[in-house]
Formats: structure tokens, C-alpha cells, sequence
């Protein structure tokens, strides 16, 4: 029946606390191990301390800011080839174009949304965008109305003197 496995700390301890057989044996064994030790020193070189890391520099991609884009609705030929563009809001536009083209023979033709470059000239993010003025109210209206007849009215009269005054400067000379 095969014993409880021996812990091998204490059979080392066992070895070392016996007597060597020969004297001789033992003083070998230290310059054994002594060489040992110089070889495994030799062996592994030393490590080298590490350079400190340098920052990396940003790269050129995230420097740029990422071009705007817009999106528009292309019609397409068979051969995935741009035909004509239309703006978002023309979506009726470019299917009836669509459908007179391929109704022409010239293949089948389909639209697609499409994302293209803003132009140059194109307003900014922050831009103002313009807005429709709403019509002004009824009374508004004819307060504006009566204001632009008093307008009228001036100016008339003030032409009527203007020729009134150049006739009396004929009729002197």
C-alpha cells in the first residue's frame, strides 16, 4: 500500500542534515554550484531600465475636422453610376426622372440616397438660418396701409410744388 506522499521541504531538510560519505564530495559540490551561479549571472543579461515613454503625437486624422456632409437623392443607372442629384427635399423630383428615364429605354434606372461633401460656400453650423415672416395681422395691415397713402399723399404734394416752383422761375426769366 503506497504511503502518504512525503512533503519535499522536509526530505530536503533530511538531505542537508545528513553527513556527506566522502568530504571530498562536498567541497566539490560547492565549487559545482559556485560555477553554476556565475554561468546562470553570464547567462541572463541585465535588463536595461526602460526609457521613459515619449507623448505620441496626434495623428494627422483627428486634427482635421471631419468634412460636413449632406444628403441628396441620385438617380442611378444598371451600372450604379450617378446620373442627376437631387436635394433631400426633391425626393418626387428625382423618382419621376427616374421612371421617364428607364420609360425611354435607356435601362433601369432607381433612386438612392446618397451622402456628398457640402459645398464651399455653404452657410456654417452656427449660422442663422432664414426664417419666413408670417403676414402681418389684419388691423396691422391697414394701419401700414393708411401709413403708406400719407406717404403717398406727401410725395405728391411735394412734387406738385417742385413743378409749380420751376414755372414760376420761367416765367421770370
Amino acid at each position: 500500500m503506497a504511503g502518504k506522499p512525503l512533503n519535499r521541504l522536509d526530505l530536503r531538510r533530511q538531505r542537508e542534515a545528513a553527513e556527506p560519505l566522502d568530504p571530498m564530495e562536498d567541497e566539490t559540490e560547492e565549487v559545482v554550484e559556485e560555477v553554476e551561479d556565475e554561468e546562470v549571472a553570464e547567462r541572463k543579461p541585465k535588463k536595461k531600465a526602460k526609457a521613459p515613454a515619449k507623448p505620441k503625437a496626434k495623428s494627422s486624422r483627428s486634427a482635421k475636422p471631419a468634412a460636413r456632409m449632406r444628403i441628396v437623392w441620385a438617380v442611378l443607372n444598371d451600372a450604379f453610376k450617378p446620373v442627376a442629384t437631387f436635394e433631400y427635399s426633391q425626393k418626387e423630383a428625382a423618382e419621376s426622372k427616374a421612371n421617364e428615364l428607364t420609360a425611354k429605354g435607356k435601362g433601369t434606372h432607381f433612386v438612392q440616397r446618397t451622402k456628398e461633401p457640402m459645398p464651399e460656400d455653404a452657410p456654417g453650423i452656427g449660422a442663422a438660418i432664414p426664417r419666413v415672416v408670417p403676414p402681418p395681422a389684419k388691423a396691422a395691415r391697414k394701419e401700414a396701409a393708411a401709413v403708406i397713402e400719407e406717404e403717398d399723399e406727401n410725395e405728391e404734394e411735394e412734387d406738385h410744388e417742385v413743378e409749380m416752383g420751376e414755372d414760376s422761375e420761367d416765367e421770370e426769366e
